[in-house]
């Protein structure tokens, strides 16, 4: 499985980094910005994946979403609900030629809808990695001999 890269658009910078620690797995990469204009600035230098936007009043509401190109409309996009904005209306999305939006209540949703798109066959297990210091033959005899 290919690495896969991440927006997260939220202007509350609290909410970005917490939602950021929740997504991070091994293969994804996770990029977050202010507003959704930051992320397609510099389109050349990053391939998206998946955009996680979160609408704020007054900040980034759903109308910001419209001023985006429409090749980027075609990335699967995951709006988040909140206080400000409770509910939206996907259809409307979707008719201004938006491919796949999804909305989600809560950051565990974000989660499962995100793992659906972006690794359907399930994570790949971690790597492991070896401990920088070698544990000694008689340390690793004491540690398996440990009566219970």
């Amino acid at each position: 499985m290919s690495y896969k890269t991440i927006f997260i658009v939220d202007p509350i910078r609290s909410d970005r980094i917490q939602m950021a620690k929740f997504l991070s797995e091994e293969i994804f990469t996770i990029m977050s910005f202010v507003s959704i204009n930051d992320c397609f600035k510099r389109p050349d230098l990053i391939h998206c994946d998946l955009i996680v936007f979160v609408p704020r009043k007054d900040k980034s509401e759903i109308k910001h979403l419209f001023h985006i190109k429409k090749k980027y409309r075609q990335i699967p996009i995951i709006l988040l609900l909140n206080n400000d904005f409770p509910d939206i209306n996907l259809v409307e999305l979707t008719d201004n030629g938006f491919a796949s939006p999804y909305k989600a209540p809560n950051n565990e949703k974000v989660r499962e809808i995100m793992l659906g798109l972006l690794a359907p066959d399930g994570l790949p297990s971690r790597t492991e990695v070896p401990h920088p210091v070698p544990i000694a033959d008689e340390v690793q005899a004491a540690l398996t001999t440990r009566p219970e």
